[in-house]
C-alpha cells in the first residue's frame, strides 16, 4: 500500500517580486497607456493624489509629502528574463519615400511585432517560412488557429520542424502567442516567469484548470492543498494574460503621444522624456499621517490596509522614477549614436543593436526591448518609432559600419539615375555599390531591398 504524507523541498526557483512586476508593467507602457494607467491606480488607492498639469490652481508643495526615491531597482538581477534573449539586430522594412518624410503613421501589428523579434534570431530560410506561416494563421487572441500537423502538411516539412519553430515563438513577446489553448498559453507564461513543473501555479494550470473557478475551499478540500498556498498561486494565475493578442488593437484608432524628444539647443543635441502631459501623482499627506498615527488605526483590518495602499502607493512613485531613468538613458545613447543621421541624413543612420544600448547603458537586454516597444521619439525630421532606430548593418571595404536603411537608400537612388531605356539590373545594382561605395552585398540582398522599397524589376522599369 503506497503511503501518502506531506513532505518539504527546497527547490530553487526565480519569481517575479511584486516590486518587479510594477516596475517593468511601468516600463513598457507609452505615454498615453501610463496616463490612463495612473488615473485608474489613484482612484483606487487613498494615498496617492493628482495634480494637472494644466490646470491654473496648484496645491502648494509645502503641504504635501515629500518621498525620498533612494531605493532604485537593481536591474542586474534581470537574469530572471534571461529565458527571451533578444540579442539581435533589428531591419524594419521601408516605405517608398523620402526617409526624412517618415512619422509615425500607425501602430503595428501582432505580426510586425514578432517579426521584428524574428528578425533578431539567425533562422535558416525555412524557418522563417514556417514562422511566417504560423503567424499567418493566429486568430484576434493570439491562438493558432490550426493544427501543426496542417501547416507540416501544407508547408512539406516535418511536425517536429514546425513545432521547434512554434516554440520559439512562444517564448517571444506577448509570451504564450502561437499556444494551442488557454493552458499552453498560461503554462508558457509561467515558464517564462520561472516556475517550474513541480510548483502549485504550475499543476493547478496544468491539472485542475478547469476547476479553478470553483475557488480556494473547493480545492483545498478535494485534493489536500494548503489553503494559503492556494490563494498565493491563485493570485499568480489571475495576472497572467489569457488573450497574448490583447493589446494589438486597430491601427486605424491610434492617437500617437511621443514620448522623448531629441532637439538641438546651441550646436549641442538634446534628449527630453515628454512628461509634461502627466497628471502628476505624489503621495497624500492626509492619509501619510494617519498611516503613522497608531491612535487612528484601532483596526487591524484597515491597519493592514492602509499598510498594503502605503507599499503600493511608494513601489508605484519608485517605478515612475526608474521609467524616467531608464528613457533617458536609452534615449541619450540612441542619440549619440545617431547624430549624424539627424545632421546629414538618411544614409549616415548607423547600425544599432539591443546589445549595443544594454553595454553602455548597463541595462538587460530584455529591458531595452521593453523600453523601445510601442515607444516614439518627437525630433526635427519628424516622429519616428524608437524601434526605428535599431538596424541591422554592414562593414564598407574603408571598414566603416553601415546601415541598411542607408544601403536602401543608395539602392534608391542609383534606380533614380539609371538610364530609364537601360535600368540596372540587381547584380548590377550590387556591383555598383561594390565599386562606388565599398559596400559588399550580395545579388538577392539587393533583391530584397529593392522589394521593400516597392520598386519595379528590371523589366517592369525599362521604357
Amino acid at each position: 500500500m503506497i503511503e501518502v504524507k506531506n513532505q518539504l523541498k527546497l527547490l530553487p526557483q526565480l519569481i517575479l517580486t511584486p516590486q518587479l512586476k510594477l516596475l517593468l508593467k511601468v516600463l513598457q507602457l507609452n505615454n498615453l497607456e501610463l496616463n490612463e494607467y495612473l488615473l485608474q491606480e489613484v482612484q483606487s488607492n487613498p494615498f496617492l493624489e493628482v495634480e494637472f498639469n494644466d490646470l491654473v490652481e496648484r496645491t502648494p508643495s509645502s503641504e504635501k509629502e515629500e518621498v525620498t526615491l533612494t531605493d532604485e531597482f537593481d536591474w542586474s538581477n534581470e537574469a530572471l528574463f534571461e529565458g527571451a534573449k533578444l540579442s539581435f539586430l533589428y531591419e524594419e522594412p521601408e516605405e517608398e519615400g523620402s526617409i526624412l518624410e517618415k512619422t509615425a503613421r500607425k501602430e503595428e501589428t501582432l505580426s510586425e511585432h514578432l517579426l521584428w523579434q524574428l528578425g533578431f534570431i539567425d533562422l535558416t530560410p525555412k524557418e522563417k517560412e514556417i514562422a511566417n506561416f504560423i503567424m499567418g494563421n493566429l486568430d484576434e487572441r493570439g491562438y493558432l488557429a490550426i493544427s501543426v500537423e496542417e501547416i507540416a502538411k501544407d508547408l512539406g516539412v516535418s511536425s517536429s520542424e514546425v513545432e521547434k519553430v512554434r516554440n520559439l515563438l512562444k517564448k517571444l513577446d506577448p509570451v504564450g502567442v502561437a499556444s494551442r489553448d488557454l493552458k499552453e498559453c498560461l503554462l508558457t507564461q509561467l515558464e517564462f516567469m520561472g516556475y517550474s513543473k513541480e510548483s502549485l501555479p504550475y499543476i493547478l494550470v496544468e491539472k485542475h484548470l478547469e476547476e479553478i473557478p470553483e475557488g480556494i475551499e473547493y480545492l483545498s478540500q478535494k485534493y489536500g492543498y494548503d489553503s494559503h498556498l492556494l490563494e498565493e498561486a491563485l493570485y499568480i494565475i489571475r495576472n497572467l494574460e489569457p488573450y497574448p493578442a490583447r493589446n494589438f488593437f486597430n491601427p486605424q484608432s491610434l492617437y500617437i503621444e511621443p514620448d522623448l524628444k531629441f532637439y538641438k539647443e546651441e550646436d549641442e543635441w538634446k534628449v527630453e522624456v515628454i512628461n509634461e502631459k502627466f497628471p502628476k501623482v505624489y503621495l497624500s499627506s492626509l492619509y501619510y499621517k494617519i498611516s503613522k498615527n497608531k491612535r487612528l488605526l484601532n483596526n487591524s483590518k484597515g491597519k493592514e490596509f492602509l499598510k498594503e495602499k502605503l507599499k503600493v502607493a511608494e513601489s508605484l512613485l519608485k517605478a515612475l522614477d526608474s521609467r524616467y531613468s531608464t528613457l533617458y538613458k536609452v534615449g541619450e545613447v540612441i542619440l549619440q549614436t545617431q547624430k549624424d543621421f539627424f545632421e546629414k541624413g538618411a544614409k549616415y543612420l548607423k547600425p544599432l543593436t539591443l546589445r549595443d544600448v544594454a553595454q553602455k547603458t548597463g541595462l538587460h537586454e530584455s529591458t531595452i526591448s521593453r523600453v523601445i516597444s510601442h515607444k516614439y521619439v518627437d525630433t526635427p525630421l519628424g516622429i519616428f518609432p524608437l524601434k526605428f532606430f535599431f538596424t541591422t548593418g554592414y562593414n564598407t571595404d574603408s571598414g566603416k559600419s553601415i546601415s541598411a536603411v542607408a544601403i536602401k537608400d543608395y539602392i534608391k537612388e542609383i534606380i533614380e539615375n539609371e538610364d530609364p531605356k537601360k535600368p540596372y539590373s540587381d547584380s548590377q545594382i550590387a556591383k555598383i555599390l561594390k565599386e562606388k561605395y565599398g559596400i559588399k552585398i550580395a545579388r538577392r540582398t539587393v533583391t530584397k531591398y529593392r522589394e521593400e522599397l516597392n520598386i519595379p524589376s528590371i523589366r517592369e522599369r525599362k521604357k
